[in-house]
């Protein structure tokens, strides 16, 4: 395999986590829901992913457990912020801090070890490549070192933007997160609906953790997720509600994500080299212009006292 292939490779292994947290805030940004707890949610997943293969010796079960702890996490958002009325964004940051917390009370109560473990009973994602296709020079690593997660991240997208332009639960979604008035008035449950769009983001952020968990380390560190889910949230702003600008926009992520770990390998300061990724997120901010296409409309205290 050329250097060109292990790059590109590497680069879908990186891109899958952030993708799947943007497809989940996908969902939800456009049903109306506010949702930043994409960082507490898939660093919970991280560390259920890690349990379950540790306890279970299977990858699957691994990531059964990281998604059924992503609709958890999720279902625990809804609950206090759609059914209580708790404030989105204090909700959100509240779950961040609270995951955080957890996940290192968990790792020294269960596992008696601080900062990091390392197991040869966590099993990982097995890794795959598609015969004859991994063998072509240029886009080889397209279809070398794949495993389940990284395909169903690649697949989701597509699927995401077919659900948005073609049926009629994307419709449903897009009113919802438009004019939710308007929508509860024609009959459609905008409560329902958020609730599925929450549901959704539970798995993909699932999904994501089990990627970055089991997928590409095999190990769980205090704070893995590094601001992933941030990342994911900037990648959604900055795409304005189009699944395919996510999509190109997270591999921009990833890129960078690559790019920092090769110049590790040179004598540069890590901490100066880990700051790509997020240096793309300034960068893509500045960049980002006023339009007059869609926009996520402002919420009031009335709208949710009337739809639900």
């Amino acid at each position: 395999m050329t250097l060109l292939s292990l790059l590109t490779a590497s680069i879908l292994r990186l891109t899958a986590p952030i993708l799947l947290c943007a497809i989940g805030s996908l969902y939800c940004d456009r049903a109306g829901v506010t949702n930043i707890s994409l960082e507490g949610t898939m660093l919970l997943s991280c560390f259920m992913g890690v349990f379950g293969s540790y306890f279970t010796g299977s990858w699957v079960l691994g990531i059964v457990c990281a998604v059924i702890s992503g609709v958890l996490s999720s279902l625990f958002f809804a609950l206090v912020s759609l059914k209580l009325g708790g404030a989105e964004l204090v909700v959100g940051f509240t779950i961040n801090v609270l995951m955080n917390g957890l996940t290192i009370y968990m790792l020294r109560t269960v596992f008696r070890v601080s900062g990091s473990l390392v197991s040869d009973k966590i099993i990982g994602i097995p890794s795959f490549s598609i015969p004859v296709l991994a063998d072509i020079p240029i886009i080889g690593g397209l279809f070398s070192s794949l495993n389940i997660v990284i395909v169903i991240a690649f697949a989701a997208i597509i699927l995401t933007q077919f659900i948005f332009k073609s049926t009629h639960f994307g419709l449903k979604v897009i009113s919802s997160g438009e004019n939710p008035q308007a929508a509860a008035t024609v009959g459609i449950n905008v409560y329902g609906i958020r609730l599925t769009c929450l549901i959704i983001c539970g798995v993909m952020c699932g999904l994501a953790g089990a990627q970055l968990a089991l997928g590409y380390l095999s190990l769980f560190t205090e704070g893995m997720t590094a601001g992933r889910g941030f990342i994911a949230l900037m990648a959604v702003i900055f795409a304005r509600g189009k699944a395919m600008r996510v999509l190109f926009v997270t591999l921009l992520f990833g890129a960078a994500e690559m790019l920092s770990n090769q110049l590790q390998l040179f004598q540069y300061s890590s901490y100066l080299i880990l700051m790509i990724p997020y240096i793309c997120v300034i960068i893509l901010t500045l960049l980002q212009r006023k339009s007059s296409g869609w926009k996520k409309p402002l919420k009031t205290k009335g709208v949710h006292t009337n739809v639900f």
